[in-house]
């Protein structure tokens, strides 16, 4: 880089600036020690104040003991003290005209005690004065050893005499200065003084008739000491019982214990440290004003550290708020006890200052003289700017941010704009854009559709900002013309692309349609086979054909779904469903294939599931049967468990994670990365089960349309897991009917734990008292007891169990115990089952009843289809249901013929020469037909459903139909029309009642299956119609407790009817006799409360028959 002035510049401001961050963080930590070094020394002085004020306290508080002990203890004398053997001679002569002093001591280890008085005090009664110093001594011995503090002299005084006695003695040695004779005397006539003052006060307020607590005195009293300013005493009266020392007859002695409290005897801190803790020291006491220090006390109202002109000051009060200390400690002093701090200042100031001055030194030579410079090649470079503006390949331009004229335009502005100075820009219709949107910019913006005065497109770029002190907009205009032919070449190919994937959307339709015209033939002709007379060998080839078959219509749905996922017509359906039956009806329909490969598969589902939430139930059941299907497809030995687990959510919501875990042969850490890609496949080398690799890829797009994911945890060889989390809202429903299983005792075996505690957890909450049981269990205590076992290969109780037995086997699995067998797959099975056990009508085998026929649908249907082999299948559906049908090969053939018949309902195709379906139901519709028109289109595209609609059909159907759904969308025709011409079904053709979804069952039909029925109350359904018999009874009966709860009689009239027809072709006749007495009775009276109160006790009892089935 060129060595500029400026670049001079910046390189100085960076070392300024490096220089700065590096100085300033140094000065800040250096005064945060300071500050912080400061305040560490302010809070050790406090510390060693409040030390020193916390012993001198507890001084005081120990001589106040010391008193007040002195004086209980006088108060339990009984007389006199005793007189022990003291030693008495007299001291050296008195310093006080006409006093004596005499030292007594008791034998051995007692402190000797001093005994003052006038000479014809101390001989009257020798005696008395010994016992009484002696019994001071022996309290002053025994008190102040057991305490922390040094001991204080004590003195007792009589007040009506001149006899005073101390302890310790004078002149005793001590590790303090000793008691001298003149501080004796002081401190006496001190106490006398204030005893004197003591009396007038009690006497006054005696006089005023105060209360008595006023003027005696139980505390003790402190006051100065005269001529020692470090010395304070402290008086109570002793409280001497009368006669213990010498007074008027009758009265109590006048005697005072007193005590002289040396400040220096205990300032620790004064002997330690050189210069002393503190310079000056007050105390105060609230009923004796200021005791300790000379001079004014300290302004300080608030306790804690002051700053003052003379020093620091600390006012410390106390815990009773009765004593107040105030220390003051001079500057001085204290800056000599921390001599480094002050020199550590004065460093850093005189720092700062040398500093500051080679700063602006520095400053002046290398930034400010080297600005000067710059300011010279700035101009220089400001000449060179405009003329690269006049020559820049881009028009500038500025305006006026409030009129919009002209402050500055290059040549090429001038030349495309027309733009002048002082002028506004030339009238335009981009000009006008131009300027509402920059006149009114308060930040950069851009603008792509200016046009200059000769036509060529411009990019603006403007931005507000200011020239020579006033608002402007600078604009700048750029050529965009080649920019705009590339543009227009990109949306041609974006056109084009979107052609192309509407002609792939296109033909996937298409081929969807005619794959699956002739896949309804063939679908629909082996349904058909299957239900003629074939020899084992001819069924298995049948189910080869149907399963690849099967498969076949699996991969064309596969494929649709991901074109409606791309296409954007896929969309989530919102229904009531229980997430718990359908688990369980999903593994349920997975357990045959997992049985034929001798893998145990079950299902666990928390207790705490709602029992119904909204979602789409078809859409997760999708998922979930993919994830079964994958995983009994890739694991070869083990187990197969599909969990359902519920967290309840602050929102209300219900947090249900779907778990798919095998033992299967796991899955790659790469593999895993590339899993839900369409079309993916693992590498076969490793794996030698391969499928279409749509089916994830599917699993996992319907996962996030329902705002989620699908998890995968896999290792090789050790199985796999694949988990999805979905949050759905809890809904009503009808209450679910649970058993009732309170008091039972059950033992739970099965292959595997979890399972075992699944059930129990399951039979608990139904009142049971379940356990999981080893796979020998224990024999039963009680002939109540049961034994379950759960999908295990044995059938049987031990040879010694001695209670109830009940197996739960896979669906179709037949064992010694027939059909005490239940659905091992259903909890509400096995829970019914044991409370159909316990209550003793258990079903006893039996062999399985025939299977029933079919009720005639007896309608008449014209099929308009011009595909022959579909001809051919919906013909023979129709008859196979009982139909009359008239087959017309295209739409016009349709409409030719419809005026000839009264049909009932128009199965058309929507793809037909001539007159596709729509314009025939259009051209019907325009007649007036009011029958029901159904397409039939191989087309599952979203869409197809609103064209059906919009030409006027009544509902439409996807090729392959199974016979299954083209009777349950033909059972809603019959229920409407007459049954009069109704012709029979054929007789060689095999019926399927039991598998249609609940429509009533027409009268005719009804008493002629009852008549030709045995009377028998075990129900008889066909093993291959067992689970469509059980869906379709439990919808019956929960509509029948949603219409019995809101107490709706015609949905409960209807609903019933059509369950007795149901129940007449499986010869329940009892009960469906009960059904026809409640119909008559709701028909006749439908206020009639105990016809609705039977109607709900024989929805219990069906619910005992379906356990059985």
């Amino acid at each position: 880089m060129q060595d500029s002035p400026f670049s001079r510049i910046t390189r100085t401001s960076r070392r300024l600036n490096l220089a700065l961050f590096g100085v300033l963080p140094i000065a800040l930590v250096l005064i945060s020690a300071i500050l912080w070094s400061w305040q560490r020394l302010i809070k050790q002085e406090e510390e060693k104040l409040l030390l020193d004020f916390t012993v001198f306290m507890g001084y005081i508080e120990a001589e106040e003991r010391f008193l007040q002990g002195f004086r209980t203890q006088n108060a339990l004398l009984q007389g006199p003290p005793s007189s022990p053997d003291v030693s008495w001679h007299e001291t050296p002569p008195s310093e006080r005209q006409g006093t004596a002093f005499y030292e007594g001591r008791r034998p051995l280890f007692s402190t000797p005690f001093t005994v003052s008085c006038l000479s014809a005090d101390c001989t009257r009664d020798q005696a008395q004065l010994s016992a009484m110093g002696s019994y001071l001594s022996a309290y002053y011995s025994t008190y102040w050893p057991t305490t922390y503090y040094p001991a204080a002299a004590a003195f007792l005084v009589n007040a009506s005499d001149s006899v005073s006695i101390s302890v310790p003695a004078l002149d005793m040695p001590s590790s303090f200065r000793p008691l001298s004779q003149s501080t004796y005397l002081t401190s006496v006539d001190a106490i006398r003084e204030q005893i004197e003052l003591n009396h007038i006060v009690e006497q006054r307020l005696i006089d005023l008739h105060a209360p008595a607590d006023l003027h005696e005195r139980t505390q003790v009293q402190w006051f100065t000491a005269p001529a020692s300013p470090n010395r304070i005493i402290g008086l109570l009266p002793a409280g001497l019982p009368s006669g213990v020392w010498r007074a008027e007859a009758g009265s109590p002695p006048d005697v005072y214990i007193a005590t002289l409290l040396h400040r220096d005897r205990i300032n620790i801190f004064d002997r330690i440290l050189p210069s002393g803790l503190y310079d000056e020291f007050w105390l105060t006491r609230n009923d004796a004003g200021l005791l300790l220090g000379e001079g004014p006390l300290p302004d300080a109202q608030e306790p804690g550290l002051h700053y003052t002109a003379d020093g620091l000051v600390f006012k410390v009060i106390d815990d009773s708020g009765a004593w107040t200390a105030y220390y003051r400690v001079g500057y001085r002093g204290f800056f000599q006890d921390n001599l480094w701090l002050p020199v550590s200042v004065a460093l850093l100031l005189l720092l700062s200052i040398v500093g500051g001055l080679g700063y602006g030194r520095w400053y002046n030579r290398r930034v400010l003289l080297p600005a000067q410079s710059a300011q010279r090649d700035i101009l220089e470079s400001e000449t060179f700017s405009r003329t690269l503006i006049e020559t820049a390949p881009i028009a500038l331009c500025l305006l006026t941010r409030f009129k919009g004229e002209v402050l500055f335009s290059n040549a090429l502005a001038q030349q495309w704009l027309g733009a002048q100075s002082g002028q506004p820009l030339a009238p335009s219709a981009s000009v006008r854009t131009l300027l509402d949107k920059a006149l009114a910019a308060v930040e950069p913006g851009t603008f792509e559709t200016f046009l200059a005065q000769d036509g060529r497109p411009l990019f603006v770029a403007y931005a507000p900002t200011r020239y020579k002190k006033q608002d402007v907009i600078l604009c700048a205009f750029a050529d965009i013309s080649a920019r705009a032919e590339i543009e227009r070449t990109l949306a041609q190919a974006k056109r084009d692309a979107d052609k192309a994937s509407e002609a792939k959307s296109t033909f996937l339709a298409t081929m969807s349609h005619e794959i699956r015209t002739p896949l309804y033939g063939v679908l629909g002709t082996l349904e058909l086979l299957g239900m003629t007379d074939l020899d084992a060998e001819q069924r298995q080839h049948l189910e080869r054909i149907q399963n690849s078959s099967s498969i076949l219509l699996q991969l064309i749905s596969d494929i649709l779904d991901i074109t409606k996922i791309e296409s954007g017509q896929l969309a989530l359906e919102s229904t009531v469903f229980d997430p718990r039956e359908l688990i369980e009806s999903c593994t349920s329909s997975y357990a045959a294939l997992a049985h034929q490969k001798g893998l145990l598969l079950f299902s666990c589902v928390d207790t705490g599931v709602a029992p119904w939430v909204t979602g789409d139930a078809g859409r997760i059941r999708q998922i979930l049967a993919n994830l079964v299907s994958n995983a009994i497809k890739f694991t070869e030995a083990g187990h197969v468990i599909v969990r359902l687990r519920a967290v309840d959510q602050p929102n209300g919501n219900q947090l249900l994670t779907l778990q798919v875990v095998d033992t299967g042969i796991g899955i790659g850490a790469q593999e895993q990365s590339q899993l839900f890609l369409p079309f993916y496949q693992i590498d076969s080398a490793s794996h030698t089960v391969r499928g279409t690799g749509l089916g994830l890829s599917i699993c996992a797009r319907l996962a996030k349309l329902m705002n989620s994911w699908i998890r995968v945890t896999s290792e090789l060889g050790l199985g796999s897991s694949f988990s999805m989390a979905l949050s759905l809202k809890p809904a009503a429903g009808p209450a679910p009917t649970t058993p009732d299983l309170a008091g039972a005792r059950v033992h739970v075996r099965s292959p595997h734990r979890e399972l075992s505690e699944q059930v129990c957890l399951w039979l608990t909450m139904w009142g049971a008292h379940a356990t999981p049981a080893p796979h020998v269990p224990p024999p039963a205590t009680e002939s109540d007891e049961v034994l379950l076992d759960v999908l295990r290969a044995e059938d049987g109780p031990p040879s010694d169990w001695g209670g109830r037995y009940l197996s739960a086997r896979e669906p179709g699995v037949r064992g010694e115990y027939g059909p005490d067998a239940l659905d091992g797959h259903r909890l509400d099975s096995i829970g019914f089952g044991i409370q159909a056990l316990l209550r003793g009508d258990r079903a006893t085998p039996s062999a399985e009843p025939a299977e029933p026929e079919f009720q005639a649908l007896g309608l008449r249907v014209l099929v308009a289809e011009d595909n022959p082999i579909n001809q051919a299948t919906l013909r023979n559906q129709l008859e196979q249901l009982g139909c009359t049908v008239t087959v017309a090969s295209d739409g016009a053939d349709a409409l030719s013929l419809w005026p000839l018949t009264q049909y009932d309902a128009l199965l058309t195709d929507v793809n037909m020469p001539k007159l596709n379906g729509y314009e025939l139901a259009s051209a019907l519709r325009a007649q007036g037909a009011v029958i029901p028109i159904i397409g039939v289109t191989a087309n599952a595209m979203r869409d197809e459903e609103e064209r059906c609609m919009a030409a006027g059909m009544s509902s439409w159907m996807v090729k392959p139909i199974e016979l299954r759904t083209l009777r349950q969308l033909l059972r809603g025709v019959a229920k409407g029309r007459t049954p009069a011409a109704s012709p029979e079904p054929k007789p060689a053709m095999t019926t399927l009642l039991l598998a249609s979804p609940p429509a009533p069952a027409s009268a005719s039909a009804s008493r002629q299956v009852q008549a030709s029925a045995p009377a028998t109350e075990a129900p008889q359904v066909p093993a291959k119609y067992r689970e469509l018999f059980l869906d379709t009874m439990n919808a019956d009966l929960a509509k029948i407790d949603a219409a019995l709860g809101r107490q709706d009689v015609l949905a409960v009239l209807q609903t019933m009817h059509r369950m007795r027809g149901a129940l007449v072709m499986v010869k329940m006749n009892s009960l469906s006799a009960g059904f026809e007495a409640v119909e008559a009775q709701l028909k006749r009276d439908s206020a009639n409360r105990k016809a609705l109160q039977e109607a709900a006790r024989l929805m219990q009892e069906l619910r005992k028959f379906l356990v059985q089935v």
